[in-house]
């Protein structure tokens, strides 16, 4: 039985289960339909009851700069969304005359990287491509660099996705009127439209970001509480581009998914490994093109969290009906093997960590994820977590009917 094959039996016995479960929940539909752009569907919001996930989808500010072009259907990311609204601390009478604890609002990390970059690249990268997100902070137009190869390492596409989205096709490493891209420990930032128009794409960007870490992410969070609580707002509002109207050529991989909340699984992975770096975790994007030629390519994402190694995957978590208030737990904390029960096995993992270097090509750190205590029996679906507590509530029809506990360290 090809991998496909067992996963397309899986996901339809996932998709009975689910639909078993939540019939003996009131008020929650079980009708599944077809994927579609994300704003054709109904945004419910998130399904967990714990502080700091009961929150509506953050508000966003669209680029007018680049205006989408499809007009066959309504445009994804253009509709109104509510603002955000904060949950009533649990209080007992003693604390009901206490005020609440005031919550520092969230500030854009400019500088985001991994240890799996540390791994694989001298400091010296890391220190050239900080200076280049703080030069592109205040539209500068060089920034101190040690050699060209680093210079061309920052300013590759792949890099700026990967670590900061909005420089994605947004700037350039080649002269485009005869300068010297780089000499003297200094490269030259080539903007490939107007430096006003970029400052204002970054503005709206960062607006954007922070109002989602704002919405999803608690400074009280652990980091599998930041991994579950990005991969449910993935889960919630992000849709697969079956008919591939996604167009990366003007905003770039990152920026084009986050504005139109439609992707494939490249895009899905990349996003949510940034938004997760953005958190504090250590994350990064990885691929596979899977053990036959049925399998095909397929991206995700892979964390450390305490030193040690998970498969998460965000394109497989995705909701296609989006009123349906549960999300599966199946591709969340996968462990190697879990992960290559679905045709992708360890082996032939590619981390392409950045431009021309892979997991391989790391001889600081293991691509690999043994630990399996943040896995969930088969088929389980989230229905509320409280982080306070540390305890996570799921549903699972081949266990039995009702809520089960799972208490997380």
């Amino acid at each position: 039985m090809t991998s496909n094959l067992k996963k397309s039996i899986i996901q339809a016995i996932a998709l009975l289960l689910a639909a078993l479960i939540l019939a003996g929940c009131s008020g929650v539909s079980t009708e599944v339909t077809d994927t579609a752009p994300a704003e054709s569907q109904t945004e419910p919001l998130p399904s967990s009851a714990g502080p700091g996930t009961s929150a509506a989808e953050p508000e966003r500010t669209d680029e007018v700069s680049s205006e989408p072009e499809h007009t066959d259907e309504p445009e994804p990311g253009t509709s109104d969304v509510p603002e955000q609204t904060e949950p009533l601390p649990v209080t007992t009478e003693e604390e009901t005359t206490a005020p609440p604890p005031e919550e520092t609002p969230w500030v854009f990390n400019n500088h985001v990287w991994s240890c799996f970059l540390d791994a694989c690249y001298p400091a010296e990268y890391r220190d050239a491509f900080f200076a280049l997100c703080d030069a592109l902070r205040e539209g500068g137009d060089s920034f101190p660099c040690a050699s060209r190869e680093i210079y061309d390492f920052c300013m590759d596409e792949v890099t700026h996705n990967q670590l900061y989205p909005v420089a994605c096709t947004q700037i350039t490493g080649k002269s485009p009127d005869g300068s010297v891209p780089f000499e003297n420990g200094a490269g030259r930032i080539y903007y490939k439209k107007s430096k006003t128009d970029f400052l204002e794409r970054q503005r709206v960007f960062i607006q954007n970001i922070e109002a989602i870490m704002e919405a999803w992410i608690r400074p009280d969070y652990s980091e599998f509480e930041k991994c579950l609580s990005l991969y449910e707002y993935f889960a919630c509002y992000y849709s697969y581009d079956y008919d591939g109207k996604l167009d990366r050529s003007k905003d770039g991989s990152g920026c084009a998914t986050l504005k139109y909340r439609i992707g494939v699984c490249a895009d899905f992975s990349a996003l949510y490994a940034y938004l997760l770096m953005q958190s504090g975790v250590d994350a990064i994007a990885v691929s596979n093109w899977g053990e036959t030629d049925w399998t095909g390519y397929h991206s995700w994402t892979f964390v450390d969290i305490g030193g040690k190694g998970y498969h998460i995957d965000p394109t497989w978590g995705l909701k296609e009906d989006k009123s349906v208030e549960v999300f599966i737990l199946d591709y969340f904390m996968m462990t190697d093997a879990d992960r290559a029960a679905y045709g992708y096995p360890y082996e032939l993992l590619e981390a392409f960590l950045l431009p021309g270097r892979y997991a391989k090509d790391c001889v600081g750190y293991v691509f690999s994820a043994t630990d399996d205590s943040f896995r969930l029996p088969d088929f389980s679906y989230c229905s509320r977590y409280f982080p306070d507590r540390n305890v996570l509530f799921y549903r699972n029809a081949t266990i039995g009917p009702g809520e089960f506990e799972f208490i997380y360290e």
